[in-house]
């Protein structure tokens, strides 16, 4: 029996499961060029950490090490997610409750404990309005016209909206139709093209929140995972599938590819194409690298892999401490490198990671996965 990636675990080096090693050694890559990205265009706004050298801050600004990891991350989702939706059960109802009871557990515990952590250590300037954090404790925030706590959690309201639509697909049959799948990757990406070309047909701005814009491109990104993972565990049923993935692939991937070859020579179709273009790109050949030459990942990776929702939560908390102490720390203690800062940022996340996913991520999926095996039994 495969493994099941509906929730991350760390994968035995034996039989099947280890198939699926590269999924978490992705995980845990593309977590660490999230938190090279934040962390690096924080933390060289301090005034003197500039003065040493801007190279680590330069080189992500400009390959947008973020949108690489994030953009990594949907792939991985499309890749997971629809493949645990099956009718383990008689009832699909059944299916579909347990698959949201799994997913509750596996995204909010943690959630709420980060967005507690960031209100606490907000100085009083900085406090959002009560209404704000009730609204951040949905995680459907930008439905209720409220601010993020956490930049990064726009991305977790895409995931609960690939959710929705997954959960809604396989109580209607069509979510393992490769056909269909097709179509929507199609609908949602021309929607993309269409908003994003709106500007330029009609002279005037658009006046959608940058993550409402981008979400039909990134749902698009997710639903072509599940063709891809279809592809991968060979479980195709469907002649045809290798032909949809090519084109799917084609629209979601070439244009990003043709946003950055334009722009180099001086066509920029959209605000900052290049940026965009080449992150995207990139994100596309780090999810394949990942599948096809990390067979055999270092542990360390898969371990990174495993507590990598936490990284991705706790690193902006982590990060403010930082920048705190580096501020009130004595005049005569020297201002160090933004490397060292960034490694310091980056050690403490992991290891206060490691500490969240002990004492909170797993023991909520344990008793998620308690909670619908009796229901099943």
């Amino acid at each position: 029996m495969k493994q099941s990636l509906n929730n991350t675990t760390l994968p035995t080096t034996t039989g099947s499961a280890f198939r699926y090693a590269p999924i978490d050694a992705l995980r845990g890559i593309a977590a660490l060029l999230v938190v090279w990205q934040h962390t690096s265009e924080s933390l060289i706004k301090i005034p003197g950490i500039a003065l040493h050298n801007t190279f680590l801050a330069d080189i992500s600004a400009q390959y947008d090490f973020g949108r690489i990891g994030i953009i990594c991350f949907f792939l991985i989702s499309g890749f997971v997610i629809p493949s645990s939706l099956k009718t383990q059960t008689t009832n699909k109802k059944t299916s579909i409750s347990h698959f949201a009871k799994r997913r509750f557990y596996r995204l909010y515990p943690a959630y709420w404990l980060s967005l507690l952590l960031m209100v606490l250590i907000l100085p009083a300037a900085s406090q959002p309005s009560s209404w704000t954090i009730i609204a951040n404790a949905t995680m459907l925030q930008s439905f209720f016209s409220q601010a993020h706590v956490i930049g990064l959690y726009w991305t977790l309201q895409v995931e609960l909206i690939f959710y929705g639509i997954c959960a809604l697909l396989f109580y209607f049959q069509l979510l393992h139709n490769n056909r269909f799948i097709f179509f929507v990757i199609v609908g949602f990406f021309s929607v993309f093209v269409a908003i994003e070309s709106y500007p330029l047909l009609s002279q005037s701005n658009l006046t959608i929140a940058k993550e409402f814009q981008l979400m039909p491109y990134l749902i698009s990104i997710m639903f072509l995972g599940s063709l891809y993972r279809k592809i991968y565990d060979g479980n195709t049923g469907d002649k045809n599938v290798l032909l949809y993935t090519s084109i799917a692939t084609f629209l979601c991937l070439g244009l990003p590819v043709f946003l950055w070859l334009s722009s180099l020579l001086g066509y920029s179709m959209i605000e900052h194409s290049f940026r965009f273009g080449v992150a995207n790109s990139l994100a596309f050949v780090l999810f394949f690298s990942g599948l096809y030459f990390l067979k055999k990942p270092a542990k360390i990776l898969i371990w990174l892999g495993t507590i990598s929702y936490s990284i991705y939560l706790f690193h902006p908390i982590i990060m403010q401490l930082v920048k705190k102490l580096i501020w009130i720390a004595p005049s005569s203690f020297p201002i160090l490198p933004l490397s060292v800062y960034m490694l310091i940022t980056t050690l403490i996340s992991i290891v206060f990671a490691h500490f969240i996913y002990s004492y909170f991520e797993k023991p909520a999926i344990v008793y998620s996965k308690k909670q619908t095996q009796s229901s099943e039994s």
